[in-house]
């Protein structure tokens, strides 16, 4: 675990957090209060303020994160919150059970943890969800093998350049995975970065892409993503790190974007069935797919799963327009 609080607070609630040492690994604290920091010397090391600790969880994802900020605002709390909840960790706070002496060291004082946010998919929800798209991947990987080589016949036979097409993306924790996906547009105007928006009749798709696109084949190598742990077969989809939306960056100007990153991304999602698909062109369209993203991590169950997979077939088959 890590602690946010370097000050008095959050020593008094490492030492008691060393009570039971068969329980809990402190790896450090955050905090932007460099003052309190130099008042408390704190035993725990300090790591860095909540930019810092954002950037420690990329890389050492912790399985908790305590909140011991007995002191703060209603506002400074909720502001620290919001900034944290993105990662796919538990939180808690600790609190002073009713009657501690809040100056007493912390071998007297008493604190209680209680849970703000859960981490998604932990026990054997996790388990059921890795078993789900590792049967999966590997029996469509298998069944659709003849359908692989057809489509990079196709390809290679319409125009010149790779049959696939690798682009770096938003992945579990936001950290970037190389997703693949079919090649769909001429070699020398694709757009890597993912700036430039793919919009309908785009001189940038080949004549086969088009197909590709239309019926969503151009998704299938990420199988291979989901085979590989990248990815997962029904989740929020996977986004380029630079994809806009209006006039700014989409993790920039949508509160709380970063929250479908607590799980891995899928190849489709509850957005997608429902309706949202294709060019985001306003604020309101990326706010309602994350509000879709949003619920399908609060609520997953591999019965939510099965019935995504089955409207997205459905879709595909009978009710796809022109998509892009």
């Amino acid at each position: 675990m890590v602690i946010v609080g370097a000050g008095m607070d959050a020593e008094k609630v490492a030492r008691w957090l060393r009570q039971a040492p068969d329980r809990y690994e402190i790896l450090g604290n955050f905090d932007d209060r460099t003052r309190e920091l130099e008042e408390a010397k704190p035993s725990v090391q300090y790591l860095g303020n909540l930019d810092d600790l954002l950037v420690f969880c990329r890389r050492t994802l912790p399985d908790i994160i305590i909140l011991s900020i007995f002191s703060l605002s209603r506002e400074r709390f909720l502001d620290i919150f919001q900034k944290i909840r993105v990662l796919p960790v538990d939180i808690e706070i600790a609190l002073r059970k009713s009657g501690s002496d809040p100056k007493k060291a912390s071998s007297e004082a008493e604190f209680s943890m209680i849970l703000i946010e859960k981490q998604p998919l932990s026990g054997f929800d996790y388990i059921v969800k890795f078993l789900e798209d590792k049967i999966i991947s590997i029996l469509l990987l298998l069944f659709l093998s003849p359908v692989f080589a057809l489509i990079a016949i196709l390809i290679k036979y319409d125009s010149k350049g790779p049959i696939f097409f690798e682009q770096m993306r938003y992945g579990f924790n936001s950290n970037p995975i190389p997703v693949l996906k079919f090649r769909t547009m001429y070699t020398d105007l694709s757009d890597p970065t993912g700036v430039q928006k793919t919009v309908r009749d785009d001189p940038r798709v080949t004549r086969v892409g088009r197909y590709l696109r239309r019926y969503s084949l151009d998704e299938l190598p990420q199988l291979w993503n989901v085979l590989a742990g990248q990815m997962s077969i029904v989740g929020p989809r996977a986004h380029v790190a630079s994809m806009r939306v209006g006039e700014g960056i989409y993790e920039d100007v949508v509160k709380n974007y970063l929250i479908r990153h607590k799980l891995n991304p899928g190849i489709t999602g509850l957005a997608q069935v429902r309706g949202c698909r294709g060019e985001v062109k306003t604020l309101r369209d990326a706010r309602r797919r994350l509000s879709y993203d949003i619920f399908y991590i609060n609520h997953w169950s591999l019965f939510l799963d099965m019935k995504i997979i089955m409207e997205t077939i459905y879709i595909v088959l009978f009710k796809n327009d022109d998509t892009y």
